[in-house]
């Protein structure tokens, strides 16, 4: 994934990053332009679930798009016909 500065657009890099739980991340990032300087936290979420996995874990709870969800409600629906 690439960075950009919020405040002059270059490149960001990521310095560090923290899990704290399974569908989110904190992510310390510092802009590459040096007359810029700009550094700082990023927050990064798993929002939805587009396709379920295989191998799901009981503790993660991500939410199906809608659209996903009638797709896979219909595929369903089509098996047990």
């Amino acid at each position: 994934m690439k960075i950009s500065c919020p405040h002059c657009a270059d490149r960001a890099i990521t310095r560090t990053s923290k899990r704290p739980a399974p569908v989110f991340y904190e992510v310390y990032a510092q802009c590459i332009n040096p007359d810029c300087g700009w550094a700082g936290k990023l927050h990064i979420e798993f929002a939805t679930t587009t396709a379920p996995s295989r191998k799901p874990n009981a503790a993660v709870r991500i939410p199906i798009e809608p659209a996903s969800r009638r797709v896979l409600l219909e595929q369903l629906t089509a098996q047990h016909s």
